[in-house]
């Protein structure tokens, strides 16, 4: 094999490799992140409901709250 083609080759080889990389890289990136509760000063408001894992008034009687634990 020409030691040219052999260097393209092996140039593509790692183009694909990176790519991929950077593919599951991304992929993984967490998309929860909007459900979980924030701190002072967030446009969510009331109490964290660690049953739901989210904010809600406080009334839920199945949800269990701070105080609770």
């Amino acid at each position: 094999m020409n030691p040219i083609k052999w260097i393209l080759s092996f140039i593509k080889a790692g183009g694909v490799l990176l790519g991929t990389i950077i593919g599951v890289l991304a992929s993984t990136d967490d998309s929860e992140t909007s459900d979980r509760p924030q701190g002072d000063g967030s446009e969510i408001f009331g109490e964290h409901n660690f049953r739901t894992g989210r904010a809600d008034s406080g009334s839920d009687p199945d949800g269990w709250y701070e105080d609770d634990m």
